[in-house]
């Protein structure tokens, strides 16, 4: 964290993205440091400084309901999650494939349908009990088809958000706004949600324990999360 907060005290600009969303962000020592985060793929723009939302993208409601029927149709045995920023919504399934830790604060959906009208989804996250990430992510990506974007950060879950919301876009934006060229942008990431930052930014960075997909996209490969790979790489960069 005192890496992170260096960049700032030289005038570098600094934007966390991650596939969590507020709720989970929260629970790292910290987080209010980080100050402006990208969460959920990009659907939402949070301030952990003040803890507050500054914007975000969510599904509309039919729209997400039916690619919802679209995905128990096409994979019957899909455990579903719906993700608001301050509470995860789940259905049996998921809380049987979840240890209870991950789960604090979630609750069992009455019904996906009344979810999604009442509240404002951000994000879908889809596991199996047979399936890994990268064989459930093409079921999926065709169930929200026009509908969401589908990535895993995981080797476990599927993430969907809103169709036009990714940590690229949302964070080439924000850059931009700020007076920032994506030439100029350094970029860390480890799993396949981070390739759309790799293709905008100016070099990207994967650590040495990333996915496959995106040791091959990296510009550089760095020691691994668990060596401090992103800090040990930005103290020498600046």
């Amino acid at each position: 964290m005192a890496t992170l907060c260096a960049t700032r005290e030289i005038g570098v600009p600094l934007i966390v993205a991650t596939s969590r969303t507020p709720r989970a962000v929260r629970r790292i020592a910290g987080h209010e440091l980080l100050r402006t985060v990208v969460c959920a793929n990009g659907a939402i723009v949070w301030s952990g400084e003040r803890d507050d939302v500054l914007e975000q993208t969510s599904f509309e409601p039919t729209a997400l309901t039916a690619a919802l029927e679209r995905l128990t149709r096409q994979v019957p045995d899909a455990a579903i999650a719906l993700l608001s920023a301050d509470t995860m919504f789940l259905d049996a399934r998921y809380l049987a494939q979840r240890s209870k830790k991950g789960l604090a604060g979630a609750v069992l959906a009455p019904s996906f349908g009344q979810v999604a009208n009442e509240h404002a989804v951000v994000a879908v996250a889809v596991r199996h009990p047979s399936l890994v990430a990268e064989e459930l992510l093409a079921p999926v990506a065709a169930a929200f088809a026009d509908t969401g974007e589908a990535t895993f950060a995981g080797t476990a879950a599927v993430d969907v958000v809103p169709s036009g919301a990714t940590k690229s876009t949302t964070v080439e934006r924000l850059l931009t706004d700020a007076g920032h060229a994506g030439e100029s942008a350094v970029v860390f990431g480890d799993m396949p949600n981070d390739l759309g930052l790799f293709a905008y930014s100016g070099w990207a960075c994967a650590v040495a324990n990333a996915h496959p997909l995106v040791l091959q996209a990296a510009d550089e490969v760095v020691p691994s999360n668990d060596d401090d790979g992103v800090a040990r790489t930005i103290r020498r960069l600046l």
